[in-house]
């Protein structure tokens, strides 16, 4: 079942066309990733879905809700966590939560429950201001299933989290995920979303440019890794490979995509150029490649993408 549906949603501010016709779907219990460099829609798309921003065109449904007044009754089913909410510093984890509780209507009990889930019980009674920032990663995303909603929103919920932070989000999810949640995550973090999603839309300038599994946006084309003591001949003579179909750097050397997986054929044609390699090996195209072929991001723009691009 559809949990979340849109058809050609628009959104145009005075100087910026910021969603551009996006039309997308998310079936109940995926983990879908909305992936996109700064300035590409992201957050502007969340804003709409949630009744933060208004469309200039086009329609979404949650729920297979569509009208005004059925939106609103389906948004009691999500939770949604755009940004770091504003907890009280000088409050206990377990308070800030009571509070954000007491405006829901929720009981204490679910408020235990919440801090279960996301392994902070026994750091529920400790003040806010000493929280980690993966714990208050971890605490919002507590106060997002408060009222057990059936589909959460989170925008970026593993922004500058170091690596043992990003996993516990990680593991998060992925439970959620299992007890029956839908999960709609908008993120930068290319190696994270393909570790975490099950689904994902890929967008630029407000645009989708590609949709699918995880598995079916990575796969299609073979790449190798080529490494030489001269890269810009090697460059030229991989360009000028008739199986190439493309080629950019990276730090492991030049990455080639192929049309077939003859390495030895491409081998032998470098070797008669007079390019003698010092390493050719199979790559397994990553998100990141999937995600650069798609945007149209120019060399190097695969580090930033995973540092520097935000929602």
């Amino acid at each position: 079942m559809p949990v979340i549906e849109t058809t050609e949603l628009t959104k145009r501010f005075p100087a910026v066309l910021a969603v551009d016709r996006v039309s997308l779907t998310v079936e109940q219990g995926q983990i879908f990733g909305f992936l996109g460099p700064n300035g590409s829609g992201k957050t502007t798309t969340i804003g709409m879905l949630m009744g933060i921003i208004k469309p200039t065109a086009g329609s979404f449904r949650l729920f297979g809700a569509g009208a005004p007044r059925e939106l609103l009754a389906a948004r009691a089913r999500v939770g949604a966590t755009l940004e770091t909410p504003n907890f009280y510093p000088y409050l206990s984890g377990r308070d800030n939560l009571r509070i954000a509780a007491a405006i829901k209507g929720i009981g204490k009990a679910r408020i235990e429950e919440c801090l279960d889930i996301v392994g902070l019980r026994g750091r529920g009674k400790h003040r806010f201001r000493t929280y980690s920032l993966g714990m208050k990663q971890r605490l919002a995303l507590a106060a997002t299933m408060l009222n057990d909603p059936e589909l959460i929103v989170l925008d970026e919920p593993a922004n500058g989290l170091d690596p043992k932070g990003m996993k516990e989000v990680r593991n998060i999810i992925r439970l959620l995920a299992d007890r029956g949640k839908t999960i709609f995550l908008s993120s930068h973090l290319l190696w994270e979303v393909e570790r975490t999603c099950t689904h994902v839309s890929i967008v630029r300038k407000g645009r989708v440019v590609g949709t699918g599994t995880v598995a079916e946006i990575v796969g299609g084309e073979i790449t190798a890794v080529v490494r030489a003591e001269d890269d810009d001949l090697l460059r030229a003579a991989l360009e000028a490979f008739p199986e190439a179909t493309s080629v950019r750097a990276s730090d492991d050397g030049l990455v080639v995509a192929l049309a077939s997986d003859d390495l030895a054929a491409l081998n032998r044609y470098l070797a008669g150029q007079g390019i003698y390699v010092s390493h050719l090996a199979r790559r397994h195209r990553s998100l990141e490649d999937a995600f650069m072929d798609l945007t149209g991001e120019d060399e190097g723009a695969g580090q930033a993408s995973l540092t520097e691009f935000a929602s």
